[in-house]
């Protein structure tokens, strides 16, 4: 029966099987273990695992049956195989799951890389596997303990790679997909800015970069960032408004961290209400004043001043603290039209009582026309002098007489209140050509002067430096002439007689031809008195004569 159980008991162990036993005797090379077989196995001292130099009685060890003498009844055990066996087990699941495991530099091997103990079980760390952050010099590598995931496994041949750089790039993905994961959108960070682009601003959070596009930074629109706000190193609060793992790509919102500041913007500044601003900054055609954060009202370069400023900047400066009023507000839009003129007052409203009719005033010229010239009187106010009353003679453009900033004196002749308009003049403060004209010719008066004006129709004669008379075609001669060009030219000097005078038009007729005629009928009467001459001189020499015989 003791031989049958023995045979039973021994058929319970086999080769490989590993089991926990205690250390029960030490004898000179070896070690009884008693692993609840009927007699104890043999462990030989140099099959101790590599952590343990010797062992104790009592110590619970597991070995791995490496041999059974069914003839003596005796089996043979190994802490180290059993060791050995359960480390390779444990990184081969770690390689097939891509777990990572922790190793010690322990040798170098020149110019291929360097050997790591997994644990006790070497593998190798190829140079280029190193990886980043730690040195390349073994003497700092030594001895040190790293994370690496294992990238070839053999267990028939006992060959183990490693490689630090691919235990990096999983650790970084897994960040990654924790980061994304957590990056849902409407969450808010703390990130820090990276950089700062003409279209955005790239910030820092958990190690990828997020952008802030410009039209996120704040409700107003901007062209650029605001590169003396935002800094690199600098802390900032944002929101999360997209992130896409796969592009890397995150989206993130400054602006969105408050309320829209023009919603119901027309309730906070509603039509015709005055407000006061900070001018933020000026334009060719205006300035725009700051009312509250990220909400900025338009003042139009017309209703910056009474005045007529040729530049905004003639008016105000960034930074000026003005009273504005509200002319309109678009929400939708999100503009506000605003006035820095309105709230002052208004240099028109009593203008009819400062300049009135016949008044003599003097202004500096602001602005010359094709039709006329504009004088500032004061400040916001202007009158006009039309070109027909810069001079009593003939101007072409006003130019010809005035120039920019020229200080001038004229009459007020019209007040127009309501469409903002003073009429002046210049020869109006000059007694009247015309008049002059009048008390000096006639019908019927001979004058001379150049030929202005050459139409289809006549010529103009300069008769003073006012006046002007026309000679009609038909009027320039005695024989018939089809153009006017063909018998005068421009500057010629000429004499006419004056056949008719407009007053009421202020229009002189001259005629050439008169003068012809005249001419002709004279020569005509010479012709003819030539013998009743001589009679007359016989008569009187007869007459000599006799009072000469008595």
């Amino acid at each position: 029966m003791e031989d049958a159980l023995d045979a039973s008991d021994v058929r319970l162990f086999s080769r490989g099987d590993t089991v926990t036993g205690t250390v029960v005797e030490e004898t000179e090379g070896e070690y009884l273990v008693d692993i609840g077989y009927k007699s104890e196995a043999l462990l030989p001292k140099g099959e101790l695992a590599p952590f343990h130099d010797t062992v104790k009685n009592g110590d619970q060890l597991e070995v791995l049956v490496t041999y059974i003498d069914e003839e003596n009844g005796t089996v043979f055990v190994s802490e180290r195989q059993a060791f050995f066996a359960k480390r390779y087990a444990e990184l081969e699941k770690a390689y097939r799951s891509g777990a990572p495991v922790k190793g010690t530099v322990v040798e170098e091997v020149k110019g291929a890389g360097y050997q790591v103990s997994l644990n006790g079980i070497r593998a190798f760390l190829p140079g280029s596997h190193l990886g980043k952050g730690v040195s390349t010099k073994f003497e700092r590598l030594k001895d040190k303990e790293l994370e690496f995931k294992i990238i070839e496994f053999s267990r028939r041949d006992r060959n183990i790679v490693v490689s630090r750089r691919e235990y990096l790039k999983d650790l970084e993905e897994q960040r990654k997909r924790e980061l994304f994961a957590s990056l849902t959108p409407g969450k808010v960070l703390e990130g820090k800015v990276k950089s700062v682009v003409d279209f955005g601003i790239f910030v820092d959070v958990g190690g990828y970069d997020g952008l802030v596009h410009r039209t996120e930074i704040c409700w107003k629109d901007i062209p650029v960032p605001p590169q003396d706000k935002y800094k690199p190193g600098q802390s900032v609060r944002v929101m999360v408004l997209e992130a896409d793992p796969e592009e890397e790509r995150i989206s993130l919102s400054i602006k969105r961290l408050r309320p829209d500041p023009w919603i119901g913007i027309a309730d906070r500044y509603p039509v015709g209400s005055r407000v006061k601003g900070k001018v933020v900054s000026v334009t060719d055609f205006g300035a725009f004043v700051e009312l509250e954060e990220d909400v900025e009202g338009l003042v139009h370069v017309s209703e910056l001043s009474w005045g007529f400023p040729k530049h905004p900047r003639e008016v105000v400066q960034e930074g000026d603290e003005v009273e504005v009023e509200v002319l309109g507000v678009d929400e939708k839009k999100k503009r506000i039209s605003l006035s820095l003129r309105r709230a002052q007052p208004d240099p028109w409203e009593d203008v009819e009582h400062r300049y009135p009719r016949g008044a003599l005033v003097e202004g500096k010229v602001t602005k010359i026309t094709e039709f006329g010239a504009f004088v500032e009187l004061e400040e916001g106010v202007e009158g006009l002098i039309h070109v027909s009353e810069l001079s009593w003679q003939r101007v072409t453009h006003p130019k010809e007489v005035i120039e920019e900033g020229q200080t001038i004196r004229a009459m007020v002749i019209k007040v127009d209140p309501e469409q903002r308009r003073i009429s002046l003049s210049v020869k109006a403060l000059e007694q009247d050509p015309w008049e002059q004209f009048l008390e000096q010719y006639s019908v019927g008066s001979v004058v001379s002067g150049p030929v202005t004006q050459i139409k289809d129709f006549g010529a103009f004669v300069r008769i003073t430096p006012a006046v002007e008379g026309l000679i009609h075609v038909s009027e320039i001669s005695t024989e018939r002439v089809s153009s006017p060009s063909e018998v005068l030219r421009l500057g010629e000097e000429v004499t006419a007689k004056i056949i008719g005078i407009n007053e009421a038009k202020r229009q002189v007729r001259l005629s050439i031809r008169k003068l012809q005629e005249e001419a002709e009928e004279k020569d005509r009467e010479r012709f003819i008195q030539p013998p009743e001459q001589e009679t007359v001189t016989l008569r009187e020499h007869l007459k000599g004569l006799s009072e000469g015989l008595e």
